[in-house]
């Protein structure tokens, strides 16, 4: 069954409740209003048979709940003026009345009991009239209070669903804006290495087709970090085609960490600015390690660079990791650039320690 036939007859399913409620409660309404009198009567010690008055305040409710879904419709058709309700009581006024006269002398005489005594008509109609106006009141005070909650309701979700929308085009725009600096940055590598060292060249700019193949099959924010670190190493590969040997990059993975939720393409910034200002000259260290601490998914990036006059290279990637952390978890996360005293600096990111569900 499709989502549109179960919200049709969840709909149905919710009218017919709603309608069965309506007649019990016109029904207790009827009841009550004859106990009262009942009651009234006994406590003035004049005591009268009960069922005449249950009869007279039942048609009395009915003949006023039939024409309740008749006036939902016209007060939602209707502009609210207080000429338009002045007509509309009116009319209803008189019908109802006339309704319930007619059942009181049905049923009265169905039931072999004395006819009610009704006087003069013109005053049966107007006494009637404080009862109707305080019911009229109590349901269209009830239904412009009911459509004021709906439109609430309807605002709020319209809210909620733009956040949502504008949230995932940040995050998309922040992504879209990390691929084309990881690309640029890498294919320049490329034309350094093309002349000199043409295999060289060759084979980094395979290892990039690998890896934008994964990065352009991804559909989600979020995946696994063990996805996260496959990432990883096929940009550390790129890189360590570019410097060869001068480069000693390490991940120290846990496996029990594998399948905890981390943003997609997260590390690679992080990953770059450590390369690049991991060492000068000839060799470059980085070193990766992620632990689970507190319920929080620790990851740390460290280079072995030349100290705090190298900070200043880390603006984009820090940036962005920063943006997406807060549009994803909130004050639940973030991320933090410390240098290290012996030498380098060190990138910690934090993130709750979720995990991924397929």
């Amino acid at each position: 069954m499709d989502s549109a036939n179960e919200d049709g007859l969840r709909g149905r399913g919710w009218r017919r409740r709603a309608y069965g409620y309506g007649v019990l409660l016109i029904l207790a309404i009827g009841l009550l209003r004859a106990a009262n009198r009942y009651l009234v009567d006994v406590a003035n010690r004049e005591p009268t048979v009960f069922l005449p008055k249950l009869v007279e305040e039942l048609t009395g409710a009915v003949s006023f709940g039939a024409l309740l879904p008749l006036l939902f419709l016209v007060l939602r058709r209707v502009r609210w003026t207080w000429y338009t309700h002045a007509l509309l009581f009116s009319i209803l006024s008189v019908v109802q009345t006339t309704l319930m006269i007619g059942l009181r002398r049905l049923l009265f005489g169905a039931m072999g009991m004395p006819g009610f005594a009704y006087g003069v008509a013109v005053w049966r109609y107007l006494m009637e009239v404080p009862t109707q106006l305080f019911f009229y009141a109590v349901i269209v005070t009830g239904l412009w209070l009911f459509d004021r909650y709906r439109e609430g309701q309807a605002r709020e979700l319209r809210a909620a669903q733009l956040e949502s929308a504008l949230s995932e085009a940040r995050l998309e725009a922040l992504r879209l804006q990390l691929n084309p600096h990881f690309l640029f940055n890498t294919l320049n590598a490329v034309s350094e290495l093309m002349y000199e060292r043409p295999r060289v060249a060759d084979e980094m700019l395979s290892r990039i087709g690998e890896l934008l193949r994964a990065t352009l099959s991804a559909t989600a924010q979020e995946h696994r970090l063990a996805d996260e670190w496959r990432l990883v190493a096929l940009y550390m590969d790129i890189q360590r085609v570019r410097f060869g040997e001068g480069l000693d990059a390490r991940v120290e993975n846990d496996p029990a960490l594998d399948e905890l939720r981390i943003p997609f393409l997260l590390l690679q910034p992080l990953v770059e600015n450590a390369i690049e200002h991991g060492g000068a000259g000839v060799e470059r260290r980085v070193l990766i390690d992620a632990s689970r601490q507190a319920g929080q998914l620790m990851v740390r990036i460290r280079d072995y660079g030349g100290g705090p006059s190298t900070h200043g290279g880390h603006g984009i990637g820090l940036g962005n990791v920063h943006a997406r952390l807060r549009h994803l978890y909130g004050d639940e996360a973030g991320v933090r650039l410390d240098p290290v005293a012996e030498g380098g600096s060190v990138v910690t990111v934090w993130l709750p320690a979720r995990r991924w569900a397929a």
